[in-house]
């Protein structure tokens, strides 16, 4: 038997004996403008127990020098006579005097059409349920205020406002009266433009997603445009099971220079959290150039306590990856705490310079102010700033699991790691300190092919980073706070240090029959050869029948190696693996005895079969996330600007007895997921007598295709003797949580559809899909699992006048499997998967 084995990535020079990592790199940091809010110390603000405080909220600066929260509380009692629960608005101070008061807008009770015979009714009206402010002027209304009509002694919810100005207050009820209707539309907008005076109409939505409950309007990419966004919190969209499910969605509409709009869509994360209940324009929060805003998910987070998710702008539009999510902190009482119910930003109550926001729960009849803090980006120091403490870690053989044998030492510590603080100062020089490393001796490891990862990150030091206001800076999530190197170890491979083994084995027994009833001792005398570069983490594999038991080596005949093999049992398969070497080096011929018993055979049996294979790994089958050394690129030309290889090889085998003339393949393959693009399709190729179309374009960027047809062939199955490698060799151990399966039932897929032309038994025919993993997406996401599927349908045979019944069969295939190791780092497993669908004919 053979094998060959996958290649190695070049090495680079001389790995890790006496490896310099460089702790210190480009050491001066920068506080640019803010970006974050605080959500570690937010102002808490609270009200009458089920007042609903924090239904609505709002900023007021009645003057430029004072500014104070408005939190309408539409639930709360009043002195009004006769009024139970008419609502109020609240004033509360940011600072540290978190003092609330209500504002006086109506303080007489309900008024008499006759004696006894009420002509308006305030009692749960429900006022505070709305509030705005500009300047000095406040607006608050109760929409559930009932007014006697006229004509007809009948209650009519017409709702009522009121506007104060100062100490003057002015009601506004335009419906009081005898004629007026109500309209509704499930299914279009109307929106008024005032400059054009032009009604936009018809957005065909979903029928009962709640479209339009909540609006906002700010300018989010920057080209001086109003936007509009739009919420429908009851969407409904199709899940991982293909299954309709809640999860709310914010329409995007970009203003067009030209007229009309851009529409994208922003999908919520969890089902039944609500999201797109409010929307807030923040300001230009991370001070980029492009405003921001906040969309809210009252019912999401853990125990359904409410979130807010903050989202960037940018040139093209909103990023859909959201730069924080403050997560509501007050559990349940009798209701939902709804935090996020009501937002309100793009306000700068601190007066430092950068916009804050308020959120409302009033479920829990709470108000939060989450006010800015300073971010710092590793650049350099802020003016503002002397100097900031920093602690510094730097880590060697990051991505091995704890507990598990790190590769590399620290010279000077004989550990992994290496910790420092450090105080960088405003104008001073780069501090740079040079560490050297060492490689354990080859006999403590077993591991020499993965990628020895180095790991630096720091952070700041909160125990001198607190300013005056008790405010702490923070890191700016979108420049990272780590960085990683690898370095390879260096193989007897050659100069490119890629290792091209030639595995051999054979095998003779002593024993040419065997009887029923006997003990049978048997001895397999294995001989396996590398006639080829060295082989790493070589085994040989023996597949045990059930009618034998496994003895031992034999180890009295000097000849024969004395290898060292265990039993065990995978999947109710019985086998004994013995390590071969490691390496197993060029030339290396290696004999072995092997002692089994045959004691359990039956009269049915007429022969007792071993299986041998001998298997070796000459390069990793997973990839690291992220990959050192790579940057994406905003319009990618290459195939490695996009991410690595991930290849899927179809085969469809005739197994006989007969032929057939004509069958139709069909493959679907998921390539994009909620507009995030999965993986990009480069090029397929057949070999054999097969032609494919597909229902959409193969490489529409226009990539350039990175290497030839028959390289890619031939490394592909240089790896087929290594498909049972698995990941528990590299001591990786992935977060445990839920994996999302991506299918055609939730995913948009590719389809080719192949029709294969005469083939004989033992003939095959195979399709070659060559894609990239479009790492981009999933450096911000989650566990995944990506399913393609592959069917086939016998359409002719070569035979006349026989009839046959139906042949078919199809086969669903796991073909890449993307986990998170830690908070950063993410692995993929089985890069390059091979499917072979078998036909089997009836002559």
């Amino acid at each position: 038997a053979s094998a060959r084995a996958r290649r190695t990535p070049p090495a680079s020079p001389r790995a890790m004996a006496g490896l310099r990592a460089l702790l210190l790199l480009g050491c001066a940091l920068t506080a640019a403008r803010a970006f974050n809010l605080d959500a570690e110390r937010p102002a808490v603000y609270s009200g009458a127990e089920g007042s609903y405080f924090g239904f609505a909220v709002d900023f007021f600066a009645p003057d430029p020098s004072s500014i104070f929260l408005l939190v309408g509380a539409p639930k709360a009692n009043t002195s009004q006579h006769n009024v139970v629960e008419g609502g109020q608005v609240l004033r509360c101070n940011w600072n540290s005097n978190r003092n609330c008061q209500p504002i006086i807008f109506d303080s007489t009770g309900n008024r008499d059409f006759a004696p006894d015979d009420p002509l308006e009714f305030k009692s749960h009206q429900w006022f505070g349920a709305s509030v705005r402010s500009k300047n000095d002027k406040i607006l608050a209304c109760a929409p559930l205020y009932h007014w006697r009509t006229e004509t007809k002694q009948e209650r009519e919810p017409v709702g009522t406002c009121y506007l104060l100005a100062g100490s003057k207050s002015v009601e506004y009820a335009p419906c009081r009266s005898s004629n007026f209707f109500f309209f509704f539309a499930q299914t279009f907008l109307c929106v008024y433009v005032i400059t054009t005076q032009k009604f936009v109409l018809n957005f065909v939505f979903q029928m009962a997603a709640y479209f339009g409950y909540s609006v906002a309007a700010t300018d989010i990419n920057g080209d001086d445009y109003t936007d509009l966004f739009i919420g429908a919190p009851l969407f409904m969209d199709r899940g991982s099971d293909g299954k309709l499910q809640e999860v709310g969605q914010v329409s995007i509409c970009l203003q067009r220079a030209s007229g009309g709009f851009q529409i994208a869509k922003l999908n919520g994360f969890e089902i039944f959290a609500r999201f797109g209940s409010a929307i807030a324009p923040l300001g230009d929060l991370d001070q980029d150039g492009f405003n921001d805003i906040a969309v809210a998910a009252p019912y999401g987070g853990e125990d359904k306590r409410g979130l807010v998710y903050i989202y960037n702008g940018r040139a093209t539009g909103l990023n859909a990856v959201p730069s924080q999510i403050l997560e509501g902190q007050w559990a349940a009482r009798t209701m939902p705490p709804s935090f996020g119910y009501s937002l309100k930003g793009a306000t700068d109550v601190d007066k430092n310079g950068y916009p804050d926001l308020i959120v409302g729960a009033f479920g829990v009849d709470t108000a939060v102010l989450y006010r800015y803090v300073l971010f710092y980006a590793f650049t350099k120091v802020n003016k503002k700033e002397s100097s900031l403490a920093f602690v510094m870690e730097l880590l060697l053989d990051k991505l091995k699991q704890k507990g598990a044998i790190r590769r590399a030492l620290f010279l000077h510590s004989k550990q992994p790691s290496h910790s420092k603080n450090m105080t960088i100062t405003k104008g001073g020089k780069m501090n740079c300190e040079e560490l050297d490393a060492f490689l354990r001796d080859e006999s403590e490891f077993r591991d020499k092919l993965t990628p020895i990862t180095i790991f630096m990150e720091y952070r700041l030091d909160y125990k001198t980073a607190a300013d005056a206001t008790g405010l702490h800076p923070i890191l700016n999530q979108f420049t990272p706070a780590n960085m990683s190197r690898q370095a390879h170890i260096l193989l007897d491979c050659g100069e490119d240090n890629i290792c091209k083994p030639k595995l051999e084995v054979s095998v003779r027994s002593d024993q040419k029959k065997i009887y029923i009833g006997d003990d049978n001792p048997l001895t397999l005398t294995v001989t396996a050869e590398n006639q080829g570069e060295g082989a790493y983490e070589a085994e040989l594999f023996v597949i045990v029948p059930p009618q034998a038991d496994f003895i031992g080596v034999v180890r009295n005949n000097e000849a024969l190696a004395r290898l060292s093999c265990a039993f065990k049992t995978e999947n109710q398969t019985r086998m004994v693996v013995c390590d071969l070497g490691n390496p197993m080096k060029a030339g290396t011929k290696l004999l072995a005895g092997l002692r089994f018993s045959v004691h359990q055979q039956s009269e049915m049996d007429t022969s007792v079969k071993f299986d041998l294979q001998i298997r070796s790994v000459s390069s990793p089958d997973h990839i690291f996330l992220p990959i050192a050394n790579w940057q994406p690129k905003e319009n990618p030309e290459t195939e490695d600007d996009i991410g690595p290889l991930v290849q899927h090889i179809y085969e469809l085998r005739n197994n006989g007895p007969s032929a057939f003339s004509k069958v139709m393949m069909t493959l679907q393959w998921p390539y994009k997921y909620k507009n995030y693009t999965l993986l990009y399709i480069v090029q397929y190729d057949i070999d054999g007598p097969m032609n494919c179309t597909s229902d959409m374009e193969i490489n529409p960027l226009k990539i350039k295709i990175s290497a030839s047809k028959e390289d890619e062939k031939n490394e592909t199955f240089s790896r087929e003797d290594n498909r049972n490698h698995r990941i528990s060799r590299r001591d990786l151990t992935a977060i445990e949580g839920d994996v999302q399966t991506l299918g055609c039932g939730n995913a948009d897929c590719l389809k080719i559809v192949c029709q294969v032309g005469h083939l004989e038994r033992g003939k095959s025919a195979i399709l070659y899909l060559k894609s990239r993993l479009w790492t981009q997406t999933f450096m911000n996401n989650h566990s995944y699992s990506l399913k393609s599927s592959a069917s086939f349908n016998v359409i002719e045979f070569p035979y006349k006048n026989l009839s046959f019944e139906d042949i078919h069969n199809s086969t669903v295939v796991s073909n890449l499997h993307l986990s998170r190791v830690n908070k950063n780092n993410y692995f993929v497993n089985d890069t390059k998967n091979d499917c072979s669908i078998a036909v089997c004919g009836l002559v």
